[in-house]
């Protein structure tokens, strides 16, 4: 188990850089469903197994109301835990690693934070 331990009350969002490899237009629903390991590292590297609230259904629910799209290429973008969504408590920690798919590769901004 990891702990949270940059977390603050006044923490302000975290930027990410998401490339969609493809030709076309992609979104965040995409990016979650073809990432269905992303909940569950968060579940379990935080210590949230059985948390009703961190589920891929509840994960791509969220992706809907938040979801943007992904150009092909570089994609600058931001979630954070403060804005009290699933997706963006989730991403605000398990992204910071970076990581690839199929789809998308990502990495964590430092510099636009």
């Amino acid at each position: 188990m990891r702990t949270k331990t940059d977390f603050v009350t006044n923490s302000s969002s975290t930027a990410f850089i998401i490339t969609n490899k493809t030709k076309r237009v992609l979104d965040v629903v995409k990016f979650v469903e073809e990432n269905p390991q992303l909940v569950q590292q968060f579940i379990e590297e935080y210590d949230y197994v059985g948390d009703p609230r961190f589920t891929q259904a509840k994960m791509l629910e969220s992706a809907r109301e938040n979801n943007k799209k992904l150009k092909p290429g570089t994609n600058y973008i931001v979630f954070g835990d403060e804005q009290g969504t699933i997706i963006g408590q989730v991403f605000d920690y398990v992204l910071r690693d970076g990581g690839d798919s199929e789809s998308f590769h990502w990495r964590f901004c430092e510099y636009l934070r």
